[in-house]
């Protein structure tokens, strides 16, 4: 069952912003050649191509140092990045942007064109609990072309709601066996940011919950051998995998991809009555 929302989300974020350690996780394996680098809070990925690493989202930037380790815990040189997916322009999903980009320095942001116009939004640019940074993107998104690199392809779908610009992602890559796996990632499913209280508070379009509802609704389809959530909480991702750190195959369950999204979808539908 995937939670509503991480539990005591004003203590987390304090945590997060002023005492990260407190939040820090070993890194984990998430499938063939992805791990979990994040901390207990907001998740971030590294995968391994064979030809160089993609980096999803980067955390807050008050972490940095935390993921940065945590890359080089399982062996890998972050210098090796060569391309960074943010699935949504909060501060908590690119914060240390800037951060991985001073070890390496040849790597592509890649964000879509929507959110790359919703980071100068005026919710983006307050005074708020953590660092907000400015940063360049280089590359969008091409829901149309998947992206390859090495043997792992990703493929993405515009999946509004959370932000006007999130994205989910389809991530495939051979098992042992040569076995074609795909991971799923929503980008957001948080519903905090789309009650009409808040939609009209920041002056967002106010169709962001039902196109969020619809988006739900239409990737339930998409066939998703493991599903990761963008934070832990909203997937139970700690309580569903196994206590050897390199063994992912505890989360492969091709039927909880439609029960992860139908479950944020109803959460969504629930606001939309309360409001």
């Amino acid at each position: 069952m995937a939670d509503a929302i991480t539990k005591n989300v004003g203590k987390v974020w304090a945590q997060a912003a002023n005492t990260p350690w407190e939040l820090h996780c070993d890194p984990f394996r998430i499938a063939p050649q992805m791990y979990y680098i994040g901390n207990t809070w907001v998740g971030v990925f590294l995968i391994d191509t064979k030809e160089g690493l993609i980096l999803l989202d980067t955390g807050v930037f008050e972490a940095a140092y935390d993921f940065l380790n945590n890359i080089y815990a399982l062996g890998y040189d972050p210098k090796e990045i060569r391309h960074i997916f943010l699935t949504h322009a909060h501060p908590d999903h690119i914060g240390s942007v800037n951060q991985f980009l001073q070890v390496s320095k040849d790597t592509k942001i890649w964000l879509s064109r929507t959110d790359t116009e919703f980071l100068h939004h005026p919710i983006n640019q307050e005074e708020g609990i953590f660092k907000v940074p400015e940063i360049h993107v280089d590359c969008f998104y091409d829901d149309n072309v998947p992206f390859t690199m090495g043997n792992v392809t990703i493929r993405t779908r515009l999946a509004p709601g959370h932000t006007p610009g999130t994205s989910a992602f389809f991530i495939s890559m051979p098992d042992e066996n040569g076995k074609t796996v795909t991971v799923g990632i929503h980008g957001g499913v948080g519903t905090n940011s789309m009650s009409d209280e808040y939609l009209a508070k920041w002056h967002l379009d106010p169709t962001l919950r039902q196109q969020f509802i619809d988006g739900c609704e239409a990737m339930k389809s998409e066939h998703v051998d493991i599903t990761i959530p963008s934070h832990p909480a909203h997937g139970d991702l700690m309580s569903r995998r196994g206590a050897d750190a390199n063994d992912y195959r505890p989360l492969v369950d091709e039927d909880e991809w439609a029960r992860f999204l139908e479950i944020r979808k109803k959460f969504a539908e629930d606001l939309n009555q309360k409001n």
